[in-house]
């Protein structure tokens, strides 16, 4: 609960603030809805960001805010995810941690996380390299071309994004904590049913596993997400008994039993949005 109540935190004060509306309550609501869309489904966490769009629109925030803090939100909550990813995997390609064998997968996670960190950045900061990139995609696969005129449409928004994430570093405050404590106290969970089932790998090497394994929920077939992180604990040196137990209480305790908090905040979220949309029309 301690890492949802991370993730409430981060929510509200980066998000939820586009309207003085909305209420800890309703962040509240948005998260654990959000968060059970994103641990159930294999979407990639689109779905958490597909709830939290749909509430807030509900709400009257204009669509670019929606995106521009919504994007914030999500760049100051996977830094944490590439940086903690690109730390465990030098730590263990550099020998620094030991592990059994699973050196080589230690760089690649490390260079996963730059790539993909520079990516982004030169994505989102750069716009005359995003808007060349999205026009030669448009030229070579035009089945996709709708989709990247519309994302080039929206690169002013995304520009913003970054901007506000880099003032809200600059400018630190405590909810930002929250993006922290999401991750390590989810990743605390599995530590210690590894630890309950007798494997004691290095903190690095869940940490690893942990990132690594997590990038298979972008697969959209159930289980992917459990099927990934066992098998780079296993490719890590740990047995396959424990490490497949140990990810499947993991799972229970980390995803399944807030599910039903997450469905009864979808329920309660559905009220909220009804009736906001009753207030707007009433107004209008």
């Amino acid at each position: 609960m301690v890492s949802i109540a991370g993730y409430v935190l981060l929510l509200h004060h980066v998000v939820s603030s586009a309207s003085p509306r909305l209420r800890p309550k309703d962040s509240y609501d948005i998260a654990l809805a959000g968060t059970a869309a994103t641990r159930l489904l294999p979407t990639a966490g689109l779905g958490g960001a597909a709830v939290t769009v749909w509430a807030l629109r509900a709400r009257g925030v204009r669509p670019s805010e929606v995106t521009e803090r919504l994007l914030a939100f999500l760049l100051l909550l996977y830094s944490v995810y590439l940086a903690a990813l690109a730390l465990a995997g030098a730590a263990i390609a550099l020998g620094l941690v030991a592990v059994p064998h699973g050196r080589a997968l230690g760089a690649l996670g490390a260079l996963l996380a730059i790539a993909v960190g520079a990516g982004v950045v030169a994505l989102l900061a750069v716009p005359s390299f995003a808007r060349r990139l999205l026009s030669a995609t448009g030229r070579t696969f035009p089945r996709v071309a709708p989709t990247a005129r519309r994302a080039e449409a929206q690169l002013p928004v995304l520009r913003a994004a970054l901007r506000r994430t880099w003032q809200s570093l600059r400018r630190p405050h405590i909810a930002l904590l929250g993006a922290l404590a999401w991750w390590a106290f989810d990743i605390g969970v599995l530590v210690a049913m590894l630890h309950a089932f007798g494997a004691g790998p290095p903190v690095d090497a869940v940490v690893l596993a942990y990132f690594l394994g997590t990038m298979f929920n972008v697969l959209p077939l159930p289980g992917s997400l459990s099927g990934g992180l066992i098998g780079v604990l296993v490719a890590l040196g740990v047995a396959a008994t424990p490490a497949i137990a140990a990810v499947l209480a993991y799972r229970c305790v980390a995803v399944w039993l807030p599910a039903a908090s997450g469905i009864a905040s979808a329920a309660s979220l559905r009220s909220s949005v009804a009736s906001w949309r009753v207030a707007e029309a009433t107004a209008a």
